[in-house]
């Protein structure tokens, strides 16, 4: 590539970076998690948030950088939703520059063009530059840590010294981010280990990072979270694991809007709407497939010998080893492993994916025949990411909780004697007071046997008491698949007449009239 189409190819992934995450950013109403990111930057103070972050009920308490840079954001910029997920959108195209900086060090501007394009197309990475939460941050971390571990590749050494205590001082930064890339960080640390077995070099690199973090982990053991486990902790939803794992690499692939809209798979009839994306997933696996054959052949074969072999080695150990950590974790603690919780494979994907076609072997025709084949491939799931990407920018049925419209709609319908209560696990009455609504009640904890999805009987009387004998009542149910199939209608029908019904998406409000 000449000189010039390349400084062109550079500027022009970029550019497409920059507006992939910024298109469209304030579009879609912040959602529940979102609303756990207001909750958690709220605060006066930097004591102020730290007390909410080490809260005992605080489900963020193991991540809580973002949520401090995210007060001095807001405090600096605004409260807008451009404002707040602009944040993350930065620290997504800073993923980019990152990766393009770290590939191009370690393998050359071919395959550094590639891994930006990966990366700046992946709807993964989009999705999270387009949220007010913590993952796009992390994603820029691990990118920027696998910058400054770029040295080791090289053979000059006089600036390593610099490099190394860079690369600690990131490090220590990410354990302090998040519990989830302490788990990268020994996914790099075993890798380097397994590839490198030089006692020496490798205390080098990681005896000042562990120093740097120790405080970290001081910190999170002093969190009265493990003093005091609360029940508030995440579990499982009883899948078998293995829908975890697929759901996880196909997430990271090409995003949660790929495939079948998570909200239609809470129903009865999912294998029937799974059966309706057939064409995408098969396109999907056969994409998958032909990459990872010719990956497999191309570090097989290009053994000992080749330039790029360390480089291979670690970044393919560094995918297993990080991959198989999350699972382990997934396993230990009962969460519900989602892709999001494994963040850090799309860069390593970003990074390794190009290696099956990038690494050229003139005088070996059927390896470049395979070359081509995996560079067509990789093309193709580029393509399958810009499709992600059309569902999640114009397709509502992809679109996460409408707390904009549910207010809209209150304000527009609620009669001023008339109450309003939130219902739902995922209920967040801080994104109503967001867009305008303080008077809806929070109805989460309105009876243990509501929140199990159970009821005693004698639901209607409770929200009865609760609206102090309101004559109207507006339930506004977020997530109802939570609760059994219409047990809300026939749970007030002792006390209530249902008079209408509306649907946003992941949201259900029920206006009813006592009897």
């Amino acid at each position: 590539m000449k000189r010039s189409n390349y400084y062109v190819a550079v500027i022009l992934i970029i550019g497409i970076s920059i507006f992939l995450r910024f298109f469209l950013l304030d579009n879609q109403s912040l959602w529940y998690d979102e609303g756990i990111s207001l909750v958690k930057s709220d605060g006066t103070s930097i004591q102020e948030n730290l007390s909410k972050l080490l809260g005992r009920e605080s489900g963020d308490k193991y991540q809580p950088l973002y949520y401090l840079l995210l007060f001095y954001w807001r405090s600096a910029f605004g409260n807008t939703e451009f404002v707040i997920r602009s944040l993350s959108a930065l620290l997504g195209v800073g993923s980019v520059i990152a990766i393009f900086f770290t590939t191009l060090r370690i393998y050359g501007k071919n395959h550094a063009i590639w891994s930006s394009l990966i990366l700046g197309f992946s709807s993964f990475g989009v999705y999270y530059s387009q949220e007010a939460r913590p993952y796009s941050l992390l994603i820029f971390l691990v990118s920027l840590q696998l910058y400054f571990f770029s040295q080791f590749f090289k053979e000059d050494d006089h600036k390593e010294i610099l490099w190394r205590f860079s690369f600690a001082i990131v490090t220590a930064i990410g354990f302090f981010a998040s519990i989830l890339l302490g788990i990268f960080s020994a996914a790099l640390c075993l890798s380097h280990a397994i590839i490198d077995i030089k006692i020496r070099p490798w205390l080098e690199w990681w005896l000042p990072a562990g120093v740097l973090s120790f405080p970290i982990v001081l910190y999170y053991l002093s969190s009265p979270a493990i003093a005091e486990p609360t029940e508030t902790t995440v579990t499982r939803t009883g899948f078998p694991i293995i829908q975890n794992i697929i759901f996880v690499l196909y997430g990271i692939l090409v995003g949660t809007t790929y495939g079948p809209p998570q909200e239609q798979l809470r129903g009865d009839d999912k294998i029937q709407v799974v059966l309706g994306y057939l064409p995408q997933l098969i396109l999907l696996l056969i994409v998958g497939t032909v990459i990872f054959i010719a990956l497999v052949k191309t570090l097989w074969r290009q053994g000992n010998r080749s330039k790029y072999h360390r480089a291979d080695s670690l970044f393919t150990c560094l995918f297993v080893t990080s991959f198989f950590l999350g699972l382990i974790l997934a396993l230990f603690t009962g969460m519900n492993w989602l892709p999001r919780h494994s963040f850090y494979l799309c860069v390593s994907l970003a990074i390794l994916i190009p290696s099956a076609f990038s690494h050229r072997h003139k005088h070996r025709v059927k390896f470049d025949r395979l070359s081509r084949y995996a560079q067509m491939a990789v093309t193709f799931l580029i393509v399958l990411n810009i499709y992600s990407l059309f569902n999640y920018y114009f397709n509502e049925n992809y679109w996460r909780d409408d707390y904009r419209s549910a207010v809209q709609y209150l304000l527009k319908n609620r009669e001023y004697s008339a109450k309003s209560i939130l219902l739902g696990l995922a209920g967040n009455t801080r994104l109503l007071e967001y867009y305008g609504d303080p008077l809806t009640l929070d109805g989460k904890n309105l009876g243990d046997e509501w929140q199990e999805g159970k009821f005693t009987g004698q639901w209607a009387e409770q929200v009865e008491d609760f609206t102090n004998n309101s004559d109207t009542v507006f339930l506004v149910v977020n997530r109802e698949h939570y609760f059994p199939k219409g047990s809300i209608e026939r749970e007030m029908s002792d006390l209530y007449t249902l008079q209408s019904k509306v649907h946003f998406p992941y949201f259900n409000i029920y206006r009813f009239t006592r009897n």
